[in-house]
């Protein structure tokens, strides 16, 4: 997956796809900086709008620590939106958007007390997804 030589996205991964899934999921890596850019909080709720519905009230929640730092992870599933274009008006949406039914979104915020918040985002279809939990859970539990 390429990587942008600047802004936030720090990596990014393809993830193949599982069964009868149709397309691969990806892992991107984020870096928003040490100030309010990185509140796990906004980056929480601007991943729970690229799902249709109130996706934030059903949304798995779970904190759990790798080594000194705290880790705080989220998981959604439902109906994928992917914008198609810049977002615009007075609600910031994409004029048009692909929509992905049966898809799972596992998000997670590793918070260090010195290099600021890094953010890690694994989606794709359902299937996909889950085959690679264990995977992305040990990535997590790694961090130091």
């Amino acid at each position: 997956m390429d990587v942008p030589r600047s802004g936030p996205q720090k990596a990014g991964y393809r993830i193949p796809q599982v069964g009868n899934d149709k397309e691969e999921a990806t892992l991107e890596v984020f870096f928003f900086g040490t100030g309010a850019e990185g509140s796990p909080d906004k980056h929480f709720q601007s991943w729970f709008k690229q799902f249709d519905g109130d996706v934030e009230k059903t949304a798995k929640r779970e904190k759990f620590s790798a080594g000194a730092l705290e880790v705080e992870m989220i998981e959604i599933s439902g109906t994928y939106k992917i914008p198609l274009g810049p977002p615009v008006g007075p609600k910031k949406k994409a004029p048009m958007q692909m929509v992905k039914e049966n898809f799972r979104l596992l998000g997670a915020v590793v918070k260090t007390p010195d290099r600021g918040n890094w953010f890690f985002k694994l989606a794709g279809p359902s299937d996909t997804v889950e085959a690679a939990r264990g995977a992305w859970k040990t990535v997590l539990e790694s961090a130091k």
